[in-house]
């Protein structure tokens, strides 16, 4: 018996759309993280610097959640082409932005447009390939993240010494248009049983208050954490009851709760959290602490999405033989000692090389626990569920790598500004110009990175719980969700 191919029976169109729709997603991601230094020199306000990124992923995991329905109502056709479109305008928006508040809303408009997008990415996979070949495709999507780890870091490096940091966002049109080209008329159209669905937006605006509040924790403020305390005191119990009284709420609880998606949600989640955050501060620790060019460091961020696209395509040859569940947990046993490992290296300040082989290991794991896990959930519904049980599994994922890096980020700046007083001393470090600092400035970014370090290897190791879990309860069987 011949294996389907991924590019055969006439699915090379639309595996193509596809591609050019993960790579705006990924290159967007990727390319920033290894530009903030530079940003950071540029615009001041340090403590202002991890929101470049966080603000852009909590809008987009609001933004997942919002597309879904409209997938399934309208058809992730129409859903794709508004969303490129609104991108390559917040693109120029982000670009021209002359202050760090107005980057970071530019930044908060971009990821709804960037969240869409996702979603209807993903949301292809279910719809228009095969059950079969859906791990392969997960791979596929997975292997465009490490291209874009590899082309994103140094587009970004070449632009930034060339044209400065806002020409990683211009380059978004081009890639954006491209995207756009192929997909206008590939993207799958509405499912023929759809049906048209009231927005939900009461409860877009409720989930957007829970996960803004979600945030504020994360923040070493307490006056801060003790308001987002009192907002999901009060905005999820309102959520839960709205979704009992609506007949099409934004996002479902049986879709985050129901016993066949919960452990997938959470083993990812810890991975993601975990391995993400990690990753994220990493440019901004090598250009400061360890006195690293703005090359170097943005090159750092590749290490994590190498190792993470290797593995996602190692994975889906293992579920050709294995069930999900088992490789679910070979990925987290994967992880685990991996991010223990990288806590490690960055406390004793190990070699560049032995930092860097950490983070492709740990990567590894990430990669596949994630792509196992959305082949999975995929697996365990129904087609006309696929919108939003993908901007479900989406939004916790972009939640849970905004968490990791809104930790990584208060963490390494809370210990700055508890030792020096001043988180905007680190600008000094960023700069290019030869300047004297404290060996105590030096100090306590070092060690404030590698206690956030180290929490995301404790967050990483309750993967490995959820996985346990999965692999017990894999042959139980759950009615379809409402």
């Amino acid at each position: 018996m011949t294996t389907p191919r991924l590019l055969g029976d006439g699915r090379r169109p639309v595996v193509l759309a596809l591609m050019a729709t993960i790579g705006i997603a990924s290159y967007n991601n990727l390319s920033v993280a290894a530009a903030l230094p530079d940003i950071g020199d540029d615009l001041g306000n340090i403590s202002l610097l991890p929101f470049v990124i966080t603000v852009e992923l909590l809008t987009s995991a609001v933004a997942v959640l919002a597309a879904g329905p409209i997938v399934d109502g309208l058809g992730a056709r129409r859903t794709f082409r508004a969303a490129t479109i609104g991108f390559v305008a917040t693109s120029i928006l982000v670009a021209a932005a002359p202050t760090m508040p107005m980057l970071v809303a530019g930044r908060a408009i971009q990821g709804v447009f960037a969240g869409a997008i996702m979603t209807v990415g993903v949301a292809t996979i279910g719809l228009a390939i095969p059950m079969a070949l859906r791990p392969r495709a997960f791979a596929l999507t997975s292997a465009i993240w490490g291209v874009m780890g590899v082309a994103g870091p140094a587009i970004a490096a070449v632009l930034v010494s060339t044209v400065g940091w806002r020409g990683i966002f211009l380059v978004n049109i081009p890639v954006t248009v491209v995207a756009a080209i192929a997909g206008w008329h590939r993207i799958p159209d509405r499912h023929a049983n759809a049906t048209q669905q009231r927005f939900d937006g009461r409860g877009i605006a409720l989930v957007a208050a829970i996960t803004t509040a979600a945030l504020a924790l994360a923040s070493y403020q307490p006056v801060v954490i003790a308001a987002g305390l009192a907002v999901i005191m009060v905005t999820v119990p309102l959520y839960v009851r709205r979704s009992r009284r609506t007949a099409h709420p934004v996002v479902r609880i049986p879709h985050l709760l129901d016993a066949r998606y919960r452990t997938v949600h959470l083993t990812s989640m810890a991975v993601l959290a975990g391995g993400v955050g990690a990753n994220s501060l990493l440019p901004l620790y090598l250009r400061t602490v360890r006195g690293q060019s703005n090359s170097a460091a943005a090159f750092s961020v590749l290490f994590l999405t190498i190792g993470w696209s290797t593995s996602a395509w190692i994975s889906s040859r293992l579920q050709d033989r294995f069930a999900a569940e088992w490789v679910s947990l070979l990925g987290a046993v994967i992880a685990t000692p991996a991010a223990i490992a990288t806590a490690l290296m960055i406390h004793l300040e190990a070699s560049l090389e032995l930092i860097y082989a950490v983070f492709f290991w740990l990567g590894a794991g990430v990669g596949m626990v994630t792509s196992t896990g959305a082949a999975l959930l995929q697996s365990r519904t129904r087609e006309d569920e696929m919108g939003r049980l993908t901007g479900a599994h989406q939004f916790l994922r972009t939640l849970a790598i905004t968490f990791g890096i809104a930790i990584v980020g208060a963490v390494t700046l809370a210990v700055v500004d508890a030792r020096v007083g001043d988180v905007e001393v680190v600008r000094d470090l960023l700069s290019d110009d030869d300047v004297i600092v404290s060996a105590e400035i030096l100090e306590s970014i070092g060690d404030g990175f590698a206690i956030a370090i180290a929490a995301m290897a404790v967050v990483v190791a309750t993967s490995l719980l959820s996985a346990v879990h999965l692999v017990r309860h894999r042959g139980q069987e759950v009615a379809s969700a409402p």
